[in-house]
């Protein structure tokens, strides 16, 4: 059914993209200079000291609590007393009343500097996270007092990082416009006795990152009072992270609204496990990070801004390569697939194949998925689960418990009865299309594969560069004239899905979880809209054609030729070459 000269001939646009990105490579901007030396100016123990009392003074600050509300007075009154301007938004979440606290000093420039800590805790007392973060920012307030600056600091103390960066949001409309902000610093468990990944974070829930400029500025700040590795992702874990990217932290609001942001994390990615007591704090990591990002809030102050690079990018050793010559490369190669199917249902619609009523078959295997997503919503709008983040949290805020285990097997449910429904809807206006026979369905499945892989490619490009071996093996798989065995056919489907089963293994890894544990975080990431609908419902519809696929291949004959009216069918031979047997069982409509 795929006629070889036409596939071939459709790589040719792939090897010009492959020459073109072989030379697209190019070097990292660079880091600004460093600033002035902290290690006398940063005291860790004096901050270690203030996230012990506030810790022990408020050791509920779970958002909207009491204890939340008066650090944050606690927090405004120390920053007035350091001589910065002072104000305080209030807003609400899932009906908890949440409050900003913001500090501002002028500089003589308009341009910005900003410094983001979360104020609420997940746990009491949580005086490694939140607490020492709070403390850090004082300590940063304490420095800065009475010392002139060239732009403008802001330090922020925002509350309602626990239920999706809540008040990161609420910060940007504190904020000016991109281009007058030249770096914003996030500060995150700085007082982790232990930490698990890099301590620079720099993803967004979008194919942005931060700035390489501002990246490596505070990877050579980290490294002036570090003497552990910086640590950071290779080139296929960022593809993976920008193929399904999931940004974690502050920064990834940030991120996304414009602005260039890196998160200094103290326990890496995830924050440290248990309720964090006072006892815990790491004097020396908080003092080291502290004094980190003083160097970093120094090289911003008294360099120009940092030199972004492209918005999106992937680095490899000392270079860069851009999010457009990997889309080039990633659409190029799906072209053949598109090409091929085009030609394939050309063909059959000259021979008078049936293709076009086998989408209802098709529909059948893609409904189940939809009546999943749709489920999940229903579920979530009604409260039958918790409030889905806006943004993604760590996966130890939402818990794998009873309830959820319940709405995963609601929602499997729902698949079930979808699917069974569909099938018997599927089949009602002409029974011959309950089980697939013939070129037909092949076709249909090819076709609709190659339309759905281009519009995940235009959604996402490194998703589309992700799923280019599934578009070609599953085509392959469907539509092969050679009709090899089944094992082998079968083996092609499994080779297609492996880069998404790899990028799942590197984020079970990456979040410590487990299979169940991470389908409850990904329907939390898919209800809260982290997930973006356009995705979720290509999605539902690669898994559709996945089930099709297989279907296919299950009802293939074990052997080559041991199906004689099937070999007849195969809409096979060159251009419009119609070989013996080609109509036996083309069916006209």
């Amino acid at each position: 059914m795929i006629e070889p000269r036409v596939y071939r001939a459709a790589f040719v646009p792939a090897l010009l993209a492959l020459v073109l990105t072989m030379f697209s490579l190019q070097s990292r901007p660079g880091a600004l200079g460093q600033g002035l030396a902290a290690d006398v100016l940063f005291d860790g123990r004096l901050a270690a000291a203030t996230a012990a009392t506030i810790a022990a003074d408020e050791p509920d600050r779970r958002p909207g609590r009491s204890g939340d509300r008066r650090t944050a007075a606690f927090v405004e009154t120390q920053l007035r007393a350091r001589g910065f301007r002072t104000a305080h938004r209030d807003f609400t979440h899932a009906g908890l009343s949440l409050r900003n606290v913001v500090g501002r000093r002028a500089g003589r420039s308009r341009h910005q500097v900003v410094v983001v800590a979360a104020r609420d805790a997940a746990v009491v007392p949580e005086a490694t996270g939140s607490a020492a973060d709070t403390a850090a920012l004082l300590e940063l307030a304490r420095v800065f007092e009475g010392r002139p600056t060239q732009k403008t600091l802001v330090l922020a103390s925002v509350d309602g990082s626990t239920l999706g960066e809540v008040g990161t949001a609420a910060l940007l409309a504190e904020l000016p416009s991109p281009d007058l902000v030249d770096g914003m610093l996030v500060m995150s468990d700085l007082g982790s006795p232990t930490r698990r990944g890099p301590i620079v974070q720099a993803w967004s829930s979008d194919d942005r990152r931060a700035g390489i400029g501002l990246t490596r500025t505070v990877a050579d700040s980290l490294r002036q009072e570090l003497e552990a590795k910086i640590g950071g992702s290779g080139a296929l874990g960022q593809l993976a992270r920008l193929s399904f990217p999931i940004g974690i932290g502050p920064q990834g609001p940030l991120i996304e609204s414009g602005y260039d942001a890196v998160r200094i994390s103290g326990s890496g990615e995830l924050p440290p496990a248990g309720d964090g007591p006072p006892e815990a704090i790491d004097e020396d990591t908080i003092g080291a990070l502290g004094r980190a990002t003083l160097r970093t809030v120094t090289a911003l102050d008294q360099g120009g801004r940092p030199e972004h690079g492209p918005e999106s990018y992937v680095t490899a050793a000392s270079q860069v390569m851009s999010a457009w010559v990997l889309a080039l490369l990633g659409g190029t190669l799906l072209l053949p697939v598109f090409v091929a199917a085009v030609d394939a249902f050309a063909r059959a619609r000259r021979r008078e194949v049936e293709v076009l009523g086998w989408l209802r078959w098709l529909g059948a295997w893609v409904a189940p998925f939809l009546a999943g997503l749709a489920v999940a919503e229903v579920l979530a709008l009604t409260g039958a689960t918790p409030v889905p983040p806006p943004a993604p949290v760590a996966p130890a805020l939402l818990p794998l418990d009873g309830p959820a285990l319940g709405v995963l097997g609601g929602v499997a449910a729902a698949m079930l009865l979808a699917l069974l429904l569909a099938r018997y809807l599927a089949g009602r206006p002409d029974r011959s299309l309950i089980t697939p026979a013939g070129p037909g369905p092949a076709v249909a499945v090819a076709l609709v594969l190659s339309v759905a892989s281009l519009a995940l490619w235009l959604v996402n490009p490194y998703a589309g560069l992700l799923v280019v071996p599934a578009a070609h093996l599953w085509m392959l798989a469907v539509l092969s004239s050679a009709q090899p065995r089944r094992r082998v056919r079968g083996l092609l489907l499994a080779l297609g899905v492996l880069p998404v089963l790899l990028v799942a293994l590197y984020y079970l890894i990456a979040l410590s979880m487990d299979p169940l544990s991470g389908a409850w975080y990904l329907l939390m990431l898919v209800t809260g809209h982290s997930v973006s609908l356009a995705t979720s419902l290509i999605a539902c519809l690669m898994l559709g054609l996945l089930g099709a696929a297989t279907e296919l291949v299950v009802r293939s004959p074990a052997r080559p030729g041991a199906d004689s009216p099937d070999r007849g069918s195969a809409l096979s031979g060159p251009g419009s070459y119609a070989g013996p047997g080609l109509l036996t069982r083309a069916r006209s409509r």
